[in-house]
C-alpha cells in the first residue's frame, strides 16, 4: 500500500496528566495525517499516532488507522480532538469508534 504521511502535531504527557508518568518522566505523542494514494474508494484519509517514552531511547509504539474518511478536513478535526485529549496508540481505535457513534 502506497501512502503519504504528513506531520500534524505533537503533545507531551507528564506527571500533571497521569500519576504513572512520574516513574517514566514523560511521554511524547506525535500525530500524523495519512493519505492512501492507491485507494480509489471513499475513505482514503487516516491517521497515525506515535508514542515515544522520553527516557527510553528506543521505546516507540505506533498505530495507523487507515480509511477513516474521504474528507481531509474531517481528519484534521479528528486529529485535533485526539491531540487535545492526548490519545495514545493503544486506545485510538476505541476513541475513534466512540466518536463515530456520536456523529
Amino acid at each position: 500500500m502506497e501512502y503519504k504521511k504528513s506531520f500534524f502535531g505533537r503533545t507531551i504527557i507528564d506527571s500533571s496528566d497521569a500519576e504513572e508518568v512520574e516513574e517514566i518522566d514523560e511521554i511524547e505523542l506525535e500525530y500524523y495525517k495519512t493519505h492512501n494514494l492507491a485507494e480509489r474508494n471513499e475513505r482514503k484519509y487516516g491517521i497515525e499516532i506515535v508514542k515515544i517514552l522520553k527516557n527510553e531511547k528506543f521505546n516507540i509504539e505506533s498505530k495507523i488507522v487507515n480509511n477513516i474518511s474521504n474528507e481531509e478536513k474531517e481528519i484534521s478535526r479528528l486529529l485535533e480532538i485526539l491531540m487535545l485529549n492526548k490519545v495514545t496508540p493503544v486506545t485510538v481505535e476505541d476513541v475513534i469508534s466512540d466518536i463515530s457513534v456520536l456523529d
